[in-house]
């Protein structure tokens, strides 16, 4: 019985493609024929989607003549242009992919690196003890000019005489944001604070949030992680596109980090000295440092410019798309002109809609490919497929519109028999609803017709389909 329920939930699933008015005739069709199945029936149920598909095709509908409908170039660029945009907006949602597509928010980030415990990668948690970021900033490598850390912890903040919050808290070089290059102006305490208080830089939404958009509030001393710490600014921590969510920074000098446990880890950045013998690295490379005890710590060292990731995708994209350009036969059929044939303006708009089908597909699947980043790291093993299944399509869908009105064209009428193939025609005929013309598409193969081929019709013929 169970089973039973299974066969007619599909028969009604493949129900609602068919059109409104014939639906329930078409449903008690098929439940009737269901009966008669002995073996097979759950293949036989979803045959019935085969069916639907085509009825819902090719049935007249008082809505066939509306512009926008599917059948159009209008609803077909349409429907295109919205799933481009939907994309787009699944490739910027995630904050992942979001940062491959944008551009990095920081000024020359391509000469900025993270700086990681060695076989780690992109790491999401802090690797770095604050003892080895010391004594390489003491020892700077050749491979850096400035080398900055932080690292976030939860602390309650003071935000006003009667109320504190739990933020998170960035224990951050001095020099953070100046190896960021982002420029924080010095804020004197007010009067009557303590002058030694530890530089501090509030997030715009945190500024927002805990401290109601307080215009003056620069110049202000807290209480953070039990020390007074002075307001410098606040930025927008929108961009901020490293590792951890920051609420605010307290920045500290070197004998105040050096005050942390010597196997605190955090996050560790360098930017990049470049010069002719050392060119910019485009990839990951690693970092062997001396530790002053014979021995040697190892880094690893990501670019902090993930857009180029995005960037050598559709590279990626585009050669596949000129490959598929090369092998792929790009002929839409057998168009000969006779004194009913339209002008050449109107014979070009055809190449002109496949080009924009085919620049949405590529923003399409190129967009796609990278939204699907964290489920598929490997972004090309998505972008190629894609690339295949959009590109055949839209040869497909160029080659079943009429080269006048670009509408998807209808009624297909098998015409002959398979076995009077070589002593007449067999195929498929359809035909424009507007009366521009007919195509015949031959179901084998022959050396005189083997391609579709299109007969434009005399203009009185429209008459009839008006």
């Amino acid at each position: 019985m169970t089973l039973r329920r299974l066969h007619i939930a599909i028969l009604r699933g493949a129900a609602s493609l068919v059109p409104a008015p014939e639906r329930a005739e078409w449903f008690a069709e098929w439940k009737a024929e269901l009966w008669y199945v002995n073996h097979s029936a759950t293949a036989f149920c979803f045959g019935s989607f085969h069916d639907a598909f085509w009825l819902r095709r090719n049935s007249p509908s008082p809505q066939a003549g509306r512009r926008f409908a599917l059948e159009s170039p209008v609803g077909c660029v349409l429907f295109l242009a919205v799933l481009a945009a939907l994309s787009l907006l699944l490739a910027i949602a995630p904050p992942l992919s979001r940062d491959m597509l944008l551009p990095s928010p920081y000024r020359h980030a391509r000469n900025l690196a993270m700086i990681s415990a060695a076989g780690h990668y992109h790491a999401p948690i802090p690797t770095v003890p604050i003892e080895q970021y010391l004594s390489l900033a003491n020892r700077m490598p050749n491979r850096f000019t400035a080398l900055t850390f932080y690292r976030p912890v939860q602390s309650r903040v003071e935000t006003s005489p009667q109320a504190s919050e739990e933020l998170s808290v960035a224990l951050a070089s001095a020099n953070l944001f100046q190896v960021l290059e982002i420029p924080i102006p010095p804020a004197a305490p007010r009067a009557g604070a303590r002058q030694s208080a530890t530089p501090l830089v509030l997030s715009h939404a945190a500024w927002r949030k805990y401290f109601d958009c307080d215009p003056h509030i620069v110049g202000r001393v807290l209480e953070v992680t039990g020390q007074p710490a002075v307001i410098s600014g606040v930025i927008d921590a929108g961009p901020w596109s490293l590792p951890g969510q920051v609420d605010v920074w307290l920045l500290q000098d070197q004998a105040h980090l050096a005050q942390l446990p010597p196997h605190t880890e955090g996050f560790m950045l360098g930017r990049i000295a470049i010069s002719a013998s050392q060119p910019r690295p485009e990839s990951d490379w690693s970092l062997s440092v001396p530790n002053g005890q014979g021995g040697a710590v190892s880094f690893t060292c990501s670019p902090l410019a993930e857009d180029q990731f995005a960037l050598g995708c559709l590279e990626i994209y585009l050669a596949s798309l000129l490959v598929l350009l090369a092998i792929t036969p790009l002929g839409l059929g057998d168009y000969p002109a006779n004194r009913y044939a339209p002008s050449v303006v109107i014979r070009l708009r055809r190449w002109v809609f496949l080009t924009i089908k085919i620049a949405l597909l590529v923003l399409i699947v190129w967009c796609g490919g990278i939204a699907l980043t964290p489920v598929f790291p490997p972004v090309p093993t998505v972008i190629v497929p894609g690339l295949i299944l959009g590109f055949r399509w839209a040869l497909t869908d160029q080659r079943q519109r009429c080269p006048v009105c670009l509408r998807l064209l209808a009624n297909p009428t098998p015409i002959g028999d398979p076995s009077q193939a070589f002593l007449g025609w067999y195929g498929t005929e359809l035909i424009c609803t507007h009366g521009h013309g007919l195509l015949y598409v031959p179901e084998i193969r022959t050396s005189w017709f083997g391609t579709q081929r299109w007969q434009y019709l005399d203009p009185t013929w429209r008459s009839l389909f008006s």
